[in-house]
């Protein structure tokens, strides 16, 4: 192979250098345009099981740079969240009052969303496509509840991971 002078040189890495500015511009655009992945939780009461999900997704999922948006209902919003409980999410920096309780709509299920029921919320006729995750009350045993939903998180996540829609201005709706 003949020696490459200096000029060549010069092009031969600024063409390099050039493509992978490229790619580079490429692969943080195609992530850029990804749509962010939708949540909907829903729960009886809608302020503590859908609301601590809720929270803990976004706070995960940003943690992640997951593009995603989150958000929570009941089938009857009533404020089931207990002084030691709310003490006990506040040390973990979660604030399931962070929104106000929404009562489910039919305006809510969208199409191409991920709609997960907690508890008796599974049997509502408008959430039949749903996913069911099992979380036992986070009023009577915080530590397990807690445990049960971290795995349904983690589980979460990884699909999320998956669909390859990173975005560093990952958050919540």
């Amino acid at each position: 192979m003949p020696e490459l002078k200096p000029a060549t040189q010069s092009r031969t890495s600024r063409r390099g250098a050039l493509i992978g500015a490229a790619a580079t511009l490429f692969a943080s655009q195609a992530q850029a345009i990804c749509p962010p992945a939708k949540v909907l939780f829903v729960c009886p009461a809608g302020t503590v099981k859908s609301a601590i999900a809720r929270e803990t997704l976004r706070r995960r999922a940003s943690l992640a740079k997951l593009a995603i948006e989150v958000r929570s209902r009941g089938i009857d919003p009533q404020d089931h969240v207990s002084a030691v409980l709310k003490a006990r999410l506040a040390a973990d920096g979660i604030d399931p009052a962070a929104e106000p309780a929404r009562a489910l709509t039919t305006a809510d299920l969208q199409t191409g969303q991920i709609v997960i029921a907690f508890d008796e919320a599974a049997l509502d006729p408008r959430l039949a496509g749903a996913r069911v995750w099992k979380v036992p009350s986070w009023n009577e045993d915080y530590a397990t509840a807690r445990a049960a939903l971290t795995a349904h998180i983690d589980a979460l996540l990884q699909e999320l991971r998956d669909r390859g829609c990173a975005s560093p201005a990952a958050g919540g709706a």
